[in-house]
């Protein structure tokens, strides 16, 4: 690829049985491991931002639409995070990659854990953001975060990712930072997702659950969790990470559920030092980043 990082490369990976799943590739001057990112429940690669920017400055980044989201086909009648698992396998393969660092955040991550299960070969670091191990949670504040996100699909259509946005990111975030809120909404309404679409997402992440499978991960991986994550809190990612052998979990200060969005840049360059240095462990598990 001869990409520069202020040219990214654009194009489309053919399905099997017809459809297609929109990509780009940033940095493609840089040589190396690329990095893979995955996205979470709505909204599309655009929204990737500052963070895309600032890893694509020091390495080759691809990125991509699930299907039903963005400028990829519909998507599938089924959707689980096994099978966003393997589309992100075919967008590896249609670009020639055979080994990738992994960035997955929130369903991201998800899909992530399961890529690094499915073909643990393609898989050189795995960096999981804002992941629980299982997405149904049976405990009193799992039952609230799934109805606050259930009542944004009840809303007109044009209101529904707006509405997720607002529940993911965290209070102090909207509070301090309105111009950002303004512009990450309309970035999602530039390109919204259907109602059906964000349903069959929804419930993927819903009946995820890779809990019992951690153990055989065996990629280095690296564990982000917002310090004022109000969907997920901290606990079910500190426990994800001790699952995992190779893991370390971290903190993120003064971020909610989407780093990307509320610390792009101070969590960009955390990614980006632990997939360039080969650092394994750079703190204990439980450690945190302020």
């Amino acid at each position: 690829m001869t990409t520069s990082a202020l040219d990214p490369e654009e194009g489309m990976v053919p399905i099997p049985g017809g459809g297609e799943i929109a990509y780009q590739v940033d940095g493609g001057a840089h040589g190396g491991v690329p990095i893979l990112l995955i996205r979470p429940l709505g909204g599309s690669m655009a929204i990737w931002g500052s963070f895309r920017a600032r890893l694509a400055a020091e390495h080759r980044v691809v990125s991509f639409d699930p299907r039903g989201c963005g400028r990829s086909s519909a998507a599938p009648l089924w959707v689980s995070t096994t099978g966003l698992a393997r589309d992100s396998l075919r967008v590896l393969d249609a670009l020639g990659v055979s080994r990738a660092h992994v960035f997955g955040i929130s369903l991201g991550g998800m899909t992530a854990t399961w890529l690094a299960l499915l073909a643990p070969e393609r898989v050189s670091r795995l960096c999981l953001a804002s992941t629980p191990a299982r997405g149904v949670s049976l405990t009193h504040a799992g039952a609230r975060r799934e109805l606050r996100l259930a009542a944004c699909f009840a809303r007109p259509l044009d209101e529904v990712e707006r509405c997720l946005v607002h529940r993911i990111l965290s209070p102090q975030f909207r509070e301090a930072h309105p111009d950002d809120v303004r512009r990450i909404e309309l970035l999602v309404s530039g390109e919204p997702t259907s109602r059906l679409a964000l349903s069959k997402l929804a419930l993927a992440g819903f009946l995820h659950d890779a809990q019992r499978e951690l153990h055989r991960i065996v990629a280095p991986t690296l564990v982000l969790a917002g310090e004022h994550d109000t969907l997920l809190g901290t606990e079910a990612q500190r426990r994800l990470a001790a699952g995992i052998p190779a893991s370390v979990f971290e903190i993120v200060a003064d971020s909610g559920h989407d780093l990307t969005l509320e610390q792009p840049l101070f969590t960009a360059a955390r990614v980006s030092r632990f997939c360039g240095t080969g650092e394994a462990s750079p703190l204990e598990a439980g450690g945190s980043s302020r």
